[in-house]
């Protein structure tokens, strides 16, 4: 009997073990959204936990002995530059048009089908169909939208969308409209020589087009409101103080978690085990949630400290310092396993003194680990994109040169197409396509 007690004891402690792992494991790789709406689901399901929500407070564990004065909210917004959405604004235009209900009808449809770029991208012809109107109908309220501001709204490509600001320039550029209408593709590939050819004009006044349509904005609605827009607030932050890095951790990032404090009357007001065995079940997953974010809170400091201790140069200097660094490094400097650390990272953001950054940024190889040269990939992508920012643009550096450079200025000893395969990987177009031609 003592046997089988004393197995069933065991097996049960062992699944209670197993759930609590999953949970923190779980917790460790949860994005700070991610890990509120988890928490928030459990509160859900389990009467006994009360949360508070703690988002917009300035609460803040420092990983120092000193205080420091000032430590705000760190908010970063991608995209909020005005205060009313694209459609909003676009319906204010109609108010003084004279339309038809049918011609109204159509316009509101095509601007509830723009996408966040200001963009309409269903087919007019199906459109047409599917609400049963004329296509030639719907085109010239197609028009009309064009005809709104922002200039260059309503367009189905990015080429329509550069001809219709073209088109709204108080002095208009015929041959600029020509290029963007008959050979667009000629032009974006920068296939300059042979459009020159074509045309019968030189390449600076291909470069003066080439100028002003950077001016022109592919993207127009984006300047407006957007209703998905997304913000990024760091998890932790770094400062430096007295030419010392502290470490930061964002506490109200995370909903605070405790046991309600009603939770006794329960127990002590019935006699039903059933009930009480319910209690106890919920209790103890509260206490699993608690003991949870803490374990994540502590494996984070310990893998910011880490980084923290790696990259020394680059908060003090910048990205050009970045060291390299691995999973296995951080890992074997706290003894834990590189899946720990993996989920420790993950979709979570460090606000420093060179900006807001992901935890995986601190992360890269070294170029070349045989012959030490302890250089890290993103300081030689860093390193690249500097000297093609500072070059000629009437004579770019080709990938050769670029190596050169890195080789006599850095000592950094990488191929032409290590150099190629960098520059690709930082949306940097060939020494070909950057030209500029001299006027």
């Amino acid at each position: 009997m003592d046997m089988r007690i004393g197995i069933v004891q065991e097996q049960s402690l062992t699944l209670n073990m197993t759930q609590e792992i999953r949970q923190a494991i779980a917790l460790l790789q949860y994005s700070s959204a991610e890990l509120a709406s988890y928490i928030q689901d459990i509160a859900m399901d389990n009467p006994l936990i009360e949360v508070k929500e703690t988002a917009f407070s300035n609460k803040m564990t420092k990983q120092s002995n000193r205080e420091i004065n000032g430590a705000g909210s760190f908010l970063i917004e991608n995209v909020s530059k005005e205060n009313i959405s694209l459609e909003q604004h676009l319906r204010s235009q109609l108010v003084d048009m004279k339309l038809s209900p049918k011609e109204k009808r159509c316009l509101f449809l095509l601007i509830h089908g723009l996408d966040s770029n200001g963009y309409l991208q269903e087919d007019i012809s199906q459109l047409a169909e599917n609400i049963n109107v004329p296509e030639k109908f719907l085109g010239r309220q197609l028009l009309v939208l064009q005809s709104l501001e922002p200039a260059g709204v309503g367009a189905r490509s990015l080429q329509e969308c550069i001809l219709l600001q073209l088109r709204r320039l108080q002095a208009r550029n015929m041959m600029a409209e020509e290029i963007i209408t008959h050979y667009f593709e000629l032009f974006a590939k920068r296939s300059w020589k042979q459009l020159s050819g074509k045309l019968n004009i030189s390449l600076n006044e291909i470069q003066d087009i080439h100028d002003q349509i950077k001016m022109l904005d592919p993207r127009p609605g984006l300047k407006y409101e957007n209703t998905d827009t997304t913000y990024v607030r760091p998890d932790m932050s770094i400062r430096i103080n007295d030419d010392e890095l502290h470490i930061y951790y964002h506490d109200e990032m995370t909903p605070e978690v405790k046991i309600s404090s009603d939770y006794k009357q329960y127990i002590n007001k019935t006699i039903d085990k059933e009930f009480k065995s319910y209690v106890s079940r919920k209790i103890q997953q509260c206490k699993w949630l608690e003991k949870s974010l803490q374990q994540r809170k502590e494996t984070m400091l310990k893998v910011m400290k880490v980084i923290a201790y790696k990259q020394m140069a680059f908060f003090k200097k910048g990205k050009a310092f970045l060291k390299p660094l691995t999973l296995k490094d951080v890992a074997k400097s706290l003894q834990i396993h590189e899946s720990t650390v993996s989920r420790a990272i993950k979709d979570k953001y460090v606000q420093t003194p060179q900006g807001l950054v992901e935890m995986k940024f601190f992360f890269s190889t070294n170029i070349d680990p045989k012959n030490e040269q302890n250089i890290s990939s993103a300081t030689v992508k860093e390193r690249i994109a500097e000297l093609i920012l500072h070059e000629n643009k009437n004579s770019p550096l080709s990938d050769q040169k670029i190596a050169n450079l890195l080789q006599n200025d850095y000592r950094i000893n990488i191929s032409r197409r290590t150099v190629a395969k960098y520059r690709a990987a930082l949306n940097i177009a060939s020494s070909v396509k950057r030209k500029e031609y001299e006027r």
